[in-house]
C-alpha cells in the first residue's frame, strides 16, 4: 500500500510540474510580446484556420489572384519597374519572388500583394540587390525604352 501512495504523489508532482511548466512557458511568452515587440499573429491564425478548417474553393480563382497582385504592383509607382513575380498556391496563400532595391521596397512589394483580395497570406521570397539603386534602374529603363 505504501507503494502505490508513492505513485500517486509520483503521478501528482509530474502533472503539477507540468502545469507548472506550461503557465511559466505562456508568461514569458507574453512578456517577450511585450517588451521585445509585436509580432503579428494574424496572418499565422489565418493560415492554421485555413488549414484546420473545412476545405472550401477560394473566393478568386488562383489565376485571377495573380492578375490582381501584379496590377497592384503596377498601379504603384515604386514597384512597376521591379522584377516581381506572384504565384497562388490556393488558400489564400500567395508567393512573391522577384528582386527588390531595398527592405523597404521588399516589404512594400508583400504589403502591398497582401492588400489584394485572395491573397490573405503571403510568402515574400524577394531577394534584395543593394547594388542595384532605383537610379540605375530607370536609367536602364530609359536605355531600353
Amino acid at each position: 500500500m505504501a507503494r502505490s501512495e508513492v505513485r500517486e504523489t509520483d503521478i501528482a508532482g509530474i502533472a503539477l510540474s507540468a502545469a507548472l511548466g506550461v503557465g511559466v512557458g505562456l508568461v514569458a511568452g507574453m512578456l517577450y510580446r511585450e517588451f521585445i515587440g509585436g509580432f503579428d499573429t494574424e496572418p499565422v491564425k489565418k493560415a492554421v484556420r485555413r488549414l484546420s478548417g473545412p476545405h472550401k474553393k477560394p473566393s478568386l480563382d488562383l489565376v485571377a489572384t495573380e492578375d490582381a497582385v501584379i496590377q497592384a504592383w503596377e498601379d504603384d509607382p515604386d514597384l512597376r519597374s521591379l522584377p516581381l513575380t506572384v504565384e497562388a498556391l490556393g488558400d489564400g496563400i500567395v508567393e512573391i519572388t522577384g528582386t527588390a532595391t531595398s527592405a523597404m521596397t521588399r516589404q512594400l512589394a508583400a504589403d502591398v500583394a497582401r492588400s489584394v483580395q485572395g491573397a490573405d497570406v503571403v510568402l515574400n521570397r524577394i531577394h534584395i540587390d543593394e547594388s542595384t539603386s532605383d537610379d540605375s534602374v530607370s536609367e536602364s529603363a530609359h536605355e531600353t525604352g
